[in-house]
C-alpha cells in the first residue's frame, strides 16, 4: 500500500511536493493510468492519498482513498492500454463527480457505478473519498451471460439485494484475501464474477434490448451445454435457435463480443478448472475442450491467463 500526506514521503520515498505526478504513478501501478491534478491550496493544506491492490487471480481488488483532486482518462491512455477493464466502483465515503461524453453524475457513500476503461472519462473528488474497486478484464465477461455492458456512469441500484450482496462480499474478501490458499482464490474469483453478473443483470437494461437479451441467455445456455462438441459453430447455434447467423453475430455484438471469442473464452475457463482439479494430461484436456492440439491450447491459454497450462498446474500443486 502507498500512503502519503504533505510533509511526508511515500513508501517509495517520493516527496509530496511533486504534486499529482507521484499520485499518477501510483495509480498507474496499482489501479488504472489517469492524469491527475492537485491544486496548490490542497497541497498546502496537506494532501493525503492511498491505494492498495490485491490480486484475485486475473481480477484486481483495489482499496483507494484520496483528498480532493481532479483527473481524467485520456484518449492516449485508452489507445495505449494493453488490457481493457470493466471497473465496479463502490463508494464508502466522500463525494465525487464522474463525467463522460458531457454527462456528469454525482456519487457518494453507498453508490455503486460501472466504468469501462475503453472510454475517456473525467473525475473530480469533491470531498475526501474512500472506495473499493473491482477490476474485471473485459474478456472475462464472456464466461457469464452476455449483455450490453454499460460504458460508464451505469449506476447500479444501491438498494438492490444483489448489489448489496456483491459489495458486502467484496469488503469481506478485501479483508481475507491475503490469507486464502490458491485454490480458494480461484473459487473466490469465480464467485465474484457470478455475483457481479447477477448484480448487473438485475439493475441494468433497456426496453429495446429485452428481446436480444432473452435470445442471448438462451444461446449462452446452449453454448455451455455443447462446449465439448467439436461441431459447435455459429451456424449450428443459429439453426438451434431458428435465427440467422447474422442475428447471432448481432446479439454478441451488443456486448462488444464475438461468437468465436465467447466460445474460446468459455472453453479456456473450463480447461483451466480441469487443470486445477484433475491430473488429466494437457493434451487430453486440449482435446476434450476442442482445441486443435496441445500447442494451440497452450498458446491461447497463455494469451488469456498470462501463464502456460504447465506453469499454472505447477503453481496450483505447490499451493
Amino acid at each position: 500500500m502507498v500512503t502519503t500526506r504533505s510533509g511526508e514521503k511515500t513508501a517509495d520515498g517520493i516527496p509530496v511536493g511533486m504534486g499529482g505526478h507521484w499520485w499518477e504513478s501510483r495509480l498507474r501501478e496499482q489501479f488504472i493510468p489517469l492524469d491527475v491534478q492537485v491544486s496548490r491550496s490542497i497541497l498546502r493544506e496537506g494532501f493525503a492519498a492511498s491505494v492498495k491492490r490485491r490480486s484475485l487471480d486475473d481480477f484486481g481488488l483495489v482499496d483507494l482513498s484520496c483528498d480532493p483532486c481532479t483527473g481524467k482518462r485520456t484518449a492516449t491512455q485508452v489507445s495505449e492500454a494493453t488490457e481493457d477493464w470493466v471497473v465496479l466502483i463502490a463508494i464508502r465515503s466522500g463525494r465525487e463527480a464522474l463525467t463522460r461524453a458531457g454527462e456528469t453524475i454525482l456519487v457518494g457513500a453507498g453508490d455503486v457505478v460501472l466504468w469501462d476503461t475503453r472510454n475517456q472519462a473525467e473525475f473530480e473528488v469533491l470531498e475526501s473519498i474512500r472506495s473499493i474497486n473491482l477490476l474485471i478484464p473485459r474478456s472475462a465477461l464472456a464466461e457469464v451471460s452476455g449483455r450490453a455492458w454499460p460504458a460508464f456512469g451505469g449506476a447500479l441500484e444501491r438498494d438492490s439485494p444483489s448489489v448489496r450482496l456483491l459489495v458486502s462480499y467484496l469488503s469481506m474478501l478485501a479483508d481475507s484475501l491475503a490469507e486464502l490458499p490458491e485454490p480458494a482464490v480461484s473459487a473466490a474469483r469465480n464467485a465474484t464474477l457470478e455475483l457481479f453478473d447477477g448484480a448487473v443483470s438485475q439493475t441494468i437494461g433497456t426496453e429495446d434490448a429485452v428481446g436480444s437479451a432473452a435470445l442471448r441467455l438462451s444461446i449462452d445456455a446452449w453454448i455451455d451445454g455443447h462446449l465439448c462438441d467439436p461441431s459447435l459453430s455459429l451456424t449450428s447455434v443459429a439453426a438451434a435457435h431458428a435465427v440467422s447467423a447474422r442475428t447471432v453475430q448481432r446479439v454478441f455484438g451488443r456486448s462488444g463480443e464475438t461468437f468465436n471469442g465467447t466460445v474460446r473464452a468459455r472453453r479456456l475457463a473450463r480447461a483451466r478448472e480441469e487443470l486445477r482439479r484433475t491430473n488429466s494430461s494437457i493434451t487430453s484436456i486440449a482435446t476434450r475442450w476442442c482445441f486443435s492440439d496441445a500447442s494451440h491450447f497452450s498458446r491461447l491459454f497463455k494469451e488469456r491467463f498470462g501463464t502456460s497450462p504447465a506453469a499454472f498446474r505447477s503453481r496450483k500443486m505447490r499451493s
